[in-house]
């Protein structure tokens, strides 16, 4: 019995000992794994990716009053959350990097939704060569790139009626899935930048952006050119065009046809010490190929701001001029005609302030709203 004993009392310390060992140990070698993987994945250590991430929301409240037959909507008057905006950017390389934006935002039944703007890759050969695959802002003109999602990067409380997004109600196509060349020669304190897109282009309904695939196989086609000259101040102009084929949409009455749509537009940027103005103009053309009906559409907007340190007042004009019977856009849209005054408060870096009075005229009717807003990143 006592020989039958012995070896089981000291085999258990040798047990013991091994597993201990074991585990004091896996740590280590696991590390040195997971090393070995990424230097196979990425090279070496200095080239892994560098994530960043940011985010962007905002608070509006908003008292509004219609007559006369003006718009007021449900969400006019009362609290309003704003997009939950969560901005990904990656380096992967010294030429190599990535951006991706998630915006989830509450629709007007109460239900959350989640979009993809913006995920794309972009490889940088030089500042006069850059390409971008992937889901992009459409270079429509000066807005559209400087002003993404977060309401904090731009001045006013809410976007241009004409450039708000797509399932915002906007009528120009803001977002692109596709390709993307840009680039910037520069000479003393000129410089001429470029930005052109080949894209799928839009739906069959404005808020729909073709990106798992495209109804037809024309594609959408984009370039803007901006002649810049910086000294104390900065002044920028030129101009953009716009061409797609919008494919039908036989279960929309009169959308049996394809649309041919082309967009010239102009751009203005200019900004010194004391003040920024911000100018742009689009015609859309949309010619119905069923019933060979041409539309033409009008839209524009400028925004003046007073550039004092934290406060900044602002005022801002703009319109929409619909053809009628245009079948892409009716039977919703009206004219509008808008005018915004508004005070910035920018209380730090992070988080500002902006009280806003926006009068329009619309649908043969006016509306006037009062907005504040609270815009902020993290």
């Amino acid at each position: 019995m006592t020989n039958v004993k012995k070896p089981a009392i000291s085999g258990l310390p040798l047990v013991l000992g091994i597993l201990l060992t074991a585990s004091s140990r896996a740590p280590a070698d696991d590390a040195n794994e997971h090393a070995g993987h990424d230097a196979a994945m990425f090279g070496s250590a200095e080239l892994s990716p560098q994530l960043t991430l940011h985010g962007f929301s905002d608070v509006t409240f908003t008292l509004a009053r219609a007559s006369g037959g003006g718009r007021a909507d449900s969400t006019s008057s009362g609290a309003a959350l704003g997009q939950f905006d969560l901005y990904f950017v990656s380096r992967l390389e010294n030429n190599l990097s990535f951006l991706g934006e998630t915006v989830f935002e509450l629709g007007p039944s109460g239900e959350t939704g989640v979009d993809v703007e913006r995920v794309f890759i972009k490889y940088t050969w030089s500042d006069q060569l850059r390409l971008a695959v992937g889901r992009t802002h459409t270079a429509l003109g000066y807005w559209n790139e400087a002003f993404h999602h977060g309401t904090l990067l731009q001045p006013t409380v809410e976007r241009p009626e004409a450039l708000k997004f797509e399932d915002d109600g906007g009528i120009l196509p803001v977002h692109s899935v596709g390709l993307e060349l840009s680039g910037e020669a520069r000479s003393g304190d000129w410089s001429l930048a470029y930005v052109g897109n080949v894209a799928n282009g839009r739906g069959p309904r404005r808020d729909i952006v073709q990106g798992g695939s495209d109804l037809n196989r024309d594609k959408a086609v984009g370039v803007k050119l901006t002649l810049a000259r910086e000294r104390e101040g900065r002044i920028a102009l030129g101009p953009a065009l716009y061409r797609d084929l919008i494919p039908a949409d036989p279960t929309t009455p009169g959308r049996g046809g394809e649309i041919e749509e082309v967009v010239p537009g102009a751009h203005l940027h200019c900004r010194d010490r004391h003040a920024e103005l911000l100018v742009e103009a689009y015609g859309i053309r949309h010619h119905d190929r069923l019933t060979a009906r041409t539309f033409q559409h009008r839209t524009g907007y400028a925004v003046v701001i007073l550039r004092a340190p934290r406060w900044k007042p602002y005022l801002g004009i703009e319109a929409i001029d619909f053809a009628p019977g245009d079948p892409f856009y009716a039977p919703d849209d009206a004219d509008l005609d808008r005018l915004t005054a508004g005070l910035r408060f920018d209380l730090n870096p992070f988080n500002a302030v902006k009280f806003e009075f926006r009068h329009d005229r619309r649908g043969g009717g006016t509306t006037d709203a009062f907005m504040v807003q609270t815009a902020f990143t993290f």
